[in-house]
């Protein structure tokens, strides 16, 4: 039989290290000895019980027989149930409760990034080594009076057993955790989860010229020199009714990202929450979705669970459907996957298991980015091996991509998980801004003064938090009787952005590596606050635009203007060709050909051709570029009758990978070798051309290249043409 643990120390083990607990102040338990939980109504329970806030402070658990009440004073409480139980004095309450007992202890973990509640019902999740043999198994779990409910459960290798009889749950898992056949045990903790967003309060604050400032300043004096792409502007904003009202998309420049990529429908971001609306009219999703709770396909939310549905919007709300707002990247489709179901008292109600086993279904079922706008403060064994396993298993190895919520405390103190981020890479613990770019505190200018976003060294960029229209349920049972809600607030707010921005990101190259396309975010974003990275806003706020320039392996610009020469006048064209690196990878120009041709395209006139032999090699994130300048080639025509001109411009390159994260981690160092893909046809996205200046840019995001990135790769083509007649009417066309 487990050793009885000092009455003074409660604690438990997760990821190999001994956690500290104490008793709650918020929360006691109450068990129904011979009533069924289920039928305990909460304002039964309430009036019942002289120490409850409220009837809308009591949780109902009915899987477990308990409910849990939020109190003023959880010692009082525990102290009156205590009494009741040794005298058998029962209250004037309704005859169905007089059998009501104390529950077990409601725990927290001392840190003042979480109000979590953390109760210990009779579960635990006990995983052994590997090698030992399942009768050796057995003995162990009947020696401490468990009984297995699931096997393989939230992960391969692990049970998830109950007590039988009245042994502490908590003293039972401790003692198995010290058992040489167990690599790790912990209770099953039922989690009292408070949301990451904050709806109590709503305010819209009317921002004006001179108070609220939605434009982006771009700098010269950046970390990371994208070249001129980086000040481009959007060629068509989205013609959605509340694309006007989302101010952090102009904050974080996603229409001008759209230019470069809108997002692949391949690409899926789970929305890792408590379910989504998916019959929801402006949103797409990648079904079936999956319910933790329910081990099933259901995850439809509860009426007022419109928490997730608000996050899915964000991430990738539909554009130009005359519906709504646009989310990040309104291209890509949603996973809904349901950890966890709405409490009376506006937080969560979810379990270890239930939280690991939906991260890893969300992985099984083919997410590329997870988005996870949740979070509490105790770590767990089970929930952190779940995003691991994000890491190393999903995207076929490469990785799952992974917002995390820092929490809404307005304290030092990152919440677990979003602190495991110097631990796993591609995952990024996200932070909330205002429109002003400050860290959302209870002092900012934005007017919400009941919370802030929580800060500290883990931190890795922050994102619009505050007055965020978004989707809601549709119909009445969301958060504003409405399809949509106007000022969706919190870290949870924050968090979809910087998912959506992930599923861009791999829209432009899906075979990068998670901890690539956390190192992509960090040296795009606009830095805010000191120099270098800080606790406020880790290394800035997100910047859609500038970070699928670096995701992309090569960019160019061309100009070309007309030019008449000898007696005749006769048409050529001139042109100035610069390659340019902005990316993460070291990129060589191998070769690069510049054609004229024919009015109608039907014969080559001149050909400009490149040689690298092997070429010039450009650093990774250094805007090291090759420029070929004053290109003259024959075109159509001449000045003093009509003229026109016709160019082709295509390359080959090959790129390398790096071995390593260029933000080095501590325990989390990884060299995998290089890998592309190859190129895919499209519309190169461009400028305009006028009779002086024709003038194109764009990016390249596809190439062929095996592990290592050895091989040459063919590049996109880009073409003009300017015609003149003699009306002096000129028509230009960029393809």
């Amino acid at each position: 039989m487990p050793v009885k643990g000092n009455d003074s120390e409660h604690y438990y083990y997760a990821d190999g290290e001994r956690v500290s607990l104490t008793p709650s102040r918020r929360y006691v338990a109450i068990r129904a000895d011979r009533t069924d939980a289920r039928m305990m109504g909460a304002q039964e329970v309430a009036e019942s019980l002289p120490f409850a806030a409220s009837p809308d402070r009591v949780i109902e658990l009915p899987e477990h027989d308990l409910v849990v009440i939020e109190v003023a004073d959880a010692e009082q409480a525990r102290t009156s149930l205590g009494r009741r139980k040794r005298t058998g004095r029962r209250s004037d309450g309704p005859e169905s409760l007089e059998n009501l007992a104390p529950g077990p202890t409601v725990y927290e973990f001392p840190d003042p990034s979480t109000k979590e509640g953390l109760l210990v019902t009779k579960e635990l999740l006990v995983k052994f080594r590997g090698g030992s043999d399942e009768e050796s198994r057995r003995a162990l779990l009947d020696r401490n009076q468990l009984e297995v409910k699931q096997e393989g459960y939230p992960e391969p290798g692990t049970y998830l057993v109950t007590t039988t009889g009245n042994q502490d749950a908590l003293e039972v898992a401790n003692a198995l955790h010290e058992e040489d056949l167990v690599d790790s045990a912990q209770p099953n903790f039922t989690r009292l989860m408070p949301h990451v967003n904050t709806p109590e309060g709503p305010q819209v604050i009317e921002a004006t010229e001179s108070s609220s400032p939605m434009a982006v300043d771009v700098t010269e004096a950046e970390h990371l020199d994208l070249g001129m792409s980086d000040a481009a502007v959007p060629a068509v904003p989205p013609t959605d009714p509340g694309f006007s009202s989302q101010w952090g998309l102009g904050k974080i420049r996603a229409a001008e990202a759209w230019d470069i990529s809108l997002g692949d429908p391949a690409v899926t971001i789970a929305v890792i929450d408590e379910g989504c609306n998916v019959s929801h009219e402006d949103l797409a999703y990648r079904l079936p979705g999956y319910d933790a709770l329910t081990q099933s396909d259901n995850q439809e939310p509860q009426p007022a669970d419109g928490h997730g549905t608000s996050c899915a919007g964000i991430v990738a709300a539909k554009a130009n459907n005359a519906r709504g707002g646009a989310g990040v990247a309104p291209g890509c489709f949603v996973l809904p996957d349901r950890i966890a179901r709405g409490a009376p008292n506006g937080g969560w109600v979810t379990s270890d298991a239930q939280i690991a086993d939906g991260i890893r279904k969300a992985v099984d079922r083919g997410a590329d980015v997870l988005s996870n706008s949740w979070g509490g403060g105790a770590p767990s064994t089970f929930i952190t091996n779940a995003l691991s396993y994000a890491r190393t298993t999903g995207r076929g190895g490469r990785g799952c991509p992974t917002a995390i919520a820092t929490g809404n405390q307005d304290v030092r103190g990152v919440s677990y998980p979003a602190k495991l981020s110097p631990a796993i890479p591609g995952l990024l613990a996200v932070g909330a801004s205002n429109e002003w770019d400050e860290r959302k505190s209870k002092t900012s200018r934005d007017g919400e003064t009941w919370w802030g976003s929580n800060y500290g060294p883990e931190v890795d960029v922050v994102a619009p938090g505050v007055h965020v229209y978004t989707t809601d349920i549709m119909g009445g049972a969301g958060y504003g009787g409405g399809n949509y809600i106007p000022n969706f607030n919190g870290t949870s707010s924050a968090t979809p952005h910087v998912a959506g921005l992930m599923a861009l990101i791999l829209s432009v190259d899906p075979d990068l590596r998670s901890w690539e396309v956390e190192d992509i975010i960090k040296l795009s974003a606009q830095e805010l606050g000191a120099a270098g990275r800080d606790e406020h806003y880790g290394f800035g706020r997100i910047d859609a635009r500038r970070a699928l320039v670096a995701a992309s392996k090569l960019w160019y610009r061309i100009k070309v203007v007309p030019e008449f020469l000898g007696m005749g006048k006769d048409c050529y064209l001139r042109a100035n060709v610069r390659v340019y690196n902005p990316g993460i990878n070291s990129v060589r120009l191998d070769s690069l050909s510049l054609s004229s041709h024919a009015d109608d395209w039907t014969a080559e006139i001149g050909r400009f051709e490149f040689s690298g032999n092997p070429g010039g090699t450009m650093a990774p994130r250094s805007g090291n570029d090759i420029k070929l300048d004053n290109i003259l080639l024959k075109a159509n025509g001449a000045a003093e009758s009509s003229w026109s001109y016709r160019w082709n411009l295509s390359w080959t390159y090959t790129f390398w990978r790096p071995n390593s994260s260029l933000f080095p981690q501590s325990g989390a160092t990884e060299v995998v070798e290089g890998q592309g893909r190859k190129a895919r046809g499209g519309p190169v996205k461009g400028g305009e051309g006028s009779l002086a200046d024709d003038a194109v840019e764009g990016g390249l995001a596809a190439a062929t290249g095996p592990p290592g990135g050895s091989s040459a790769t063919q590049g996109r083509h880009a073409a003009g043409e300017i015609t003149l007649n003699r009306s002096k009417e000129i028509t230009i066309t960029i393809r």
